[in-house]
């Protein structure tokens, strides 16, 4: 079956297309598609959809750069749980073509980078030839209908406690792989800020959980990790209800959960 390709300049030209073309859908490196789509156009050669802007309290991505344009940010001009994070996807030459568009807007299962820029609040802006819109990466379900992903926000925060884990086949996405990611500040022995995110065959974030930390005395005693880890179990259980989880990998959760808060004992 033949394919369309249909390529464009700019992202006013890529919104315009689409338009233009109900059904096409938008792609970036192809690395993780195994049916090339019948209509498609590529972020490929989109300067303004590749630009990479560090500024004071935040990075703005544009979803066409590569995992490896991010990675030459350096490490101390990334937050350390995006540099652990981007350092554990696949190989240095997928990561040349692979770019953040494609690993926030892979369908059925979420992607590396998710779970640490969920803990990290990043905000994404999507765009049509009308308006405007922004989303937290925590809500994000979908790109909306006749819009393009046009930036990828990520707060430059440096946390007192950076914890990242890949879960699953080392450098490639299975059904059993997923991402995890913990950051924690503290203040005068006692806990500050908690942010807590799981991604894979589905996402989990509590802000009621978190809400709920915000104050606890430090340094944690071993009953309040297992009141704790009760707790995220709870919520957990709440967000997997009906969700397809291997037991490994729900292990793997609880045992992470379990490690990040030992490190504030």
């Amino acid at each position: 079956m033949s394919k369309t390709i249909l390529y464009a300049k700019s992202a006013y030209e890529l919104i315009k297309i689409m338009s233009n073309n109900p059904g096409t859908q938008v792609v970036g490196g192809c690395t993780q598609i195994e049916d090339i789509p019948e209509k498609f156009i590529s972020t490929h050669g989109i300067k303004e959809l590749a630009q990479i802007v560090r500024h004071e309290r935040y990075l703005d991505v544009g979803p066409g750069a590569t995992l490896s344009e991010l990675l030459a940010v350096g490490q101390t001009h990334l937050p350390p749980i995006i540099y652990e994070a981007l350092t554990n996807i696949a190989t240095p030459f997928i990561r040349n073509i692979a770019t953040i568009g494609g690993n926030i807007c892979a369908k059925d299962h979420k992607h590396t980078l998710f779970a640490p820029l969920m803990a990290l609040d990043a905000r994404l802006e999507f765009r049509n030839q009308n308006e405007t819109r922004t989303e937290n990466i925590r809500n994000f379900k979908g790109v909306p209908e006749g819009f393009i992903l046009s930036n990828i926000r990520i707060p430059l925060l440096d946390a007192e406690l950076s914890i990242f884990r890949r879960i699953g086949a080392e450098r490639n996405i299975t059904p059993q792989s997923a991402s995890f990611a913990f950051l924690a500040d503290t203040e005068k022995y006692s806990l500050l800020k908690v942010h807590l995110a799981f991604a894979g065959p589905f996402t989990f974030h509590s802000q009621e959980l978190e809400n709920s930390l915000i104050g606890k005395r430090l340094p944690l005693t071993q009953k309040d990790i297992i009141q704790i880890e009760n707790q995220v179990d709870e919520e957990f259980s709440k967000a997997a209800t009906d969700k397809m989880m291997s037991v490994v990998t729900r292990q793997q959760f609880t045992n992470l959960v379990r490690y990040s808060f030992e490190q504030l004992t």
